[in-house]
């Protein structure tokens, strides 16, 4: 038997398999040499036998190669593209790893999503006579009530906002009217306290603005929690007053007034326009038929409003009545509304239960209102408070001090003539 072995040309050996394969052979050609003599025939025999069993230990060998050679990165490959794909897999690993931010989803979707956070319940069911700013009516009241977001704890948001006296309300304009042509933006606003002129948009409070957004500031009352019972799930309410949010109004998010980083020095700039504003209130005198009429209402129930009476802290109904009349007053000393809007009121054209969201509820009140049955005069305005309809007539003043308030009715005088009960929603 020969000691040397001939590789397929086609085979490729690593240096350790091919010494394993001579070694083999080697050791095949001493064990021939010391078998006894035997017959040619015999010899042929078993080293055929012994070539089949080296070829299959070669090609186990082969296989074992191969295997290996997968394994290892093929050193001509592109190094360029290798860098590739590891840098993408580098990048989606640190994706699965970091969620987004508000700029990653501002920059997919060219929005930002905000989630509500409560809703707004007032003693203001309508647009047109709400207070421009709620602490200029110290007597109205309402309150928050907080959602349920996801698996959160309501309860647990607001440990500790007791312990503030007042808070910031960032809120939407959510009765906004909408333009028929999404194309028109207005860019300039003409406030009633400038009497029909125009300033920008950033210029004013106005609640019509590129994103219906506005902050309030308001007083905390109490913090109640009402139970969980078989059919509802556990509510948290914030009361407040100073408010001049319409019912409904979705909340945004809500922060505790810090002075020290909300107020500023006294030596701050401000229009002749807005500082004329603030300083002109409308003189209003409630007129004796409507302090009985709203003193035979609490009489009857004094439960009849929503925010007002014994669960509120007046432990009487003269107290009530007190408490609700200075509300009235307030509310309608600062109701400045455009020309138009002034128009209609000295005419005694506006009537608030004409708003589809007074309809049912004021016509309860024309059936069994106040004192009486009769309707509301043609010639008298309404303006509706928690569930009050105020009857009133506005009387132009022929001596204003500022020459906006003839377009505004700032310098008016209001007369509150009747109060009726509106039903309960």
């Amino acid at each position: 038997a020969r000691a040397d072995v001939t590789m397929p040309a086609s085979w490729s050996v690593t240096p350790g398999t091919a010494l394993a394969i001579a070694t083999a052979a080697t050791a095949v050609a001493i064990a021939s040499s010391l078998v006894p003599s035997l017959s040619v025939q015999e010899k042929l025999r078993r080293a055929e036998e012994r070539c089949k069993h080296l070829e299959s230990q070669v090609a186990m060998l082969q296989r074992q190669v191969k295997e290996s050679a997968n394994q290892i990165v093929d050193p001509n490959a592109d190094i360029e593209k290798q860098d590739d794909i590891t840098h993408d897999a580098i990048v989606q690993q640190q994706k699965k790893q970091q969620p987004p931010t508000i700029e990653d989803e501002t920059q997919a979707d060219g929005g930002i999503f905000l989630k509500r956070v409560g809703t707004i319940r007032s003693i203001y069911r309508l647009c047109v006579g709400t207070p421009r700013q709620g602490l200029l009516c110290p007597n109205a009241r309402g309150c928050i009530e907080l959602d349920k977001i996801g698996d959160s704890s309501s309860a647990s948001s607001v440990i500790g906002l007791e312990q503030y006296s007042h808070i910031w309300i960032i809120f939407v304009f959510h009765l906004n009217t909408k333009s028929s042509n999404p194309k028109r933006i207005k860019s300039k606003i003409a406030p009633p306290a400038l009497g029909g002129k125009k300033v920008g948009i950033y210029a004013t409070r106005s609640p019509h603005r590129y994103n219906p957004i506005g902050i309030t500031l308001c007083k905390i009352d109490r913090i109640e929690k009402i139970a969980k019972t078989k059919h509802t799930e556990e509510r948290i309410q914030i009361h407040i007053s100073g408010l001049d949010l319409v019912d409904g109004t979705p909340v945004l998010d809500i922060k505790p007034f810090v002075p020290t980083y909300d107020s500023v020095p006294m030596d701050v700039r401000l229009p002749s326009w807005v500082e004329g504003g603030l300083a002109t209130k409308r003189n209003v005198v409630i007129g004796q038929d409507a302090l009985d009429d709203l003193t035979v209402i609490l009489e009857k129930d004094k439960n009849a409003l929503q925010f007002y009476g014994q669960r509120y802290g007046e432990k009487t109904v003269q107290e009530t009545v007190e408490y609700a009349v200075e509300c009235i007053r307030q509310v309608l000393a600062i109701d400045v509304r455009s020309n138009f809007q002034t128009k209609k009121a000295r005419e005694g054209k506006f009537q608030a239960e004409r708003a589809k969201r007074l309809q049912g509820a004021a016509a309860a009140a024309a059936a069994d209102g106040g004192r009486g049955t009769n309707a509301v005069a043609s010639d008298v305005c309404t303006q509706q408070l928690d569930n009050l309809l105020i009857q009133y007539v506005v009387d132009e003043t022929s001596d204003t001090k500022r020459s906006t308030s003839v377009g505004s009715g700032a310098e008016d005088t209001v007369i509150v003539v009747s109060i009726k009960l509106l039903e309960k929603e």
